[in-house]
């Protein structure tokens, strides 16, 4: 490996460092306190990520020395590649007993069957009181020019819009 000249960059491929550029950047390090250009490769793809100044500090640091940082270092995409995503997934559904049971890797789920009770009716006081601030049907009073006439529920009604047509003298 031939050492760049001065105001010329050192030029690495994106693949992963051979043990020879290994030795060769941790030597340049310990001569310069940096790496030769601004880029090491990732130790899996090749990936080459740009290392300077607080950023590399940091990492050798982390990695405890500038050898163990070339050898395993590993870019974002890799380690993202690597993770196992902890999602829950379905696996099909079985109707057992009172309730269905959903297989969820490793969590087991009771969802009891839902049953919606049948609708009462309303008892006659129950419709009047309901009448005080609604109109039942309001599609008969507004089609009848704003009367009730015709309505079923006009003898329960107490509502104040309540109406008949005033009759015409013919």
């Amino acid at each position: 490996m031939k050492r760049a000249k001065k105001g010329q960059r050192f030029k690495i491929k994106a693949e992963p460092l051979t043990e020879e550029l290994v030795q060769y950047f941790v030597k340049y390090y310990e001569e310069n306190g940096s790496f030769p250009g601004s880029k090491i490769p990732c130790s899996v793809t090749g990936k080459l990520t740009t290392c300077v100044g607080p950023w590399m500090r940091k990492k050798i640091k982390e990695y405890g020395s500038a050898e163990k940082l070339l050898r395993g270092y590993k870019c974002r995409g890799a380690v993202k590649v690597g993770k196992v995503v902890g999602a829950i997934v379905r696996k099909k559904k079985q109707p057992v007993g009172g309730g269905m049971v959903e297989e969820t890797g490793e969590i087991d789920y009771k969802v009891p069957l839902y049953v919606p009770a049948p609708p009462r009716k309303f008892t006659d006081s129950e419709l009047t009181e309901m009448s005080r601030t609604e109109c039942f049907r309001p599609d008969i009073y507004l089609n009848n020019g704003r009367h009730c006439e015709g309505c079923p529920n006009f003898d329960l009604c107490v509502n104040n819009l309540k109406c008949l047509p005033k009759k015409s003298k013919k």
